[in-house]
């Protein structure tokens, strides 16, 4: 699992997961569900995923993010991806979701990350 820890700050409601290794396959899987069940079943202020450790993100990866963003914007759940540096950072942007990620009430980052999607060819 490439989740290293989860912190709990009770007095704003804020979940934080600290990723390390890499994000990819099973363990991108994982961290979907991870992600899906903290904030369906925890229903916090704010969730925040560190990247800082994370050293490879693949597709599958960048899709668990991308799942629980939609996911806490339909819960109320500001969610927020920092610290993603070099392989991981790429990933992000590449997908073309970095901005969105970095902040759920950033609309605009939202509305651009969509339309960038939609021009994309399908392959």
């Amino acid at each position: 699992m490439p989740i290293a820890s989860v912190r709990y700050d009770r007095s704003g409601h804020v979940v934080r997961l600290d990723l390390a290794g890499q994000i990819r396959g099973a363990a991108a899987v994982r961290l979907q569900l991870t992600i899906l069940g903290v904030i369906i079943a925890e229903q916090p202020n704010e969730l925040i995923i560190d990247l800082h450790a994370a050293t490879t993100l693949s597709n599958s990866g960048v899709y668990a993010l991308t799942t629980g963003y939609r996911a806490a914007i339909e819960y109320g759940t500001r969610f927020r991806v920092i610290n993603a540096e070099h392989q991981v950072d790429r990933a992000l942007r590449a997908a073309g979701v970095h901005d969105a990620l970095a902040d759920s009430d950033d609309i605009g980052a939202l509305l651009l990350s969509l339309l960038n999607r939609a021009s994309r060819p399908t392959q």
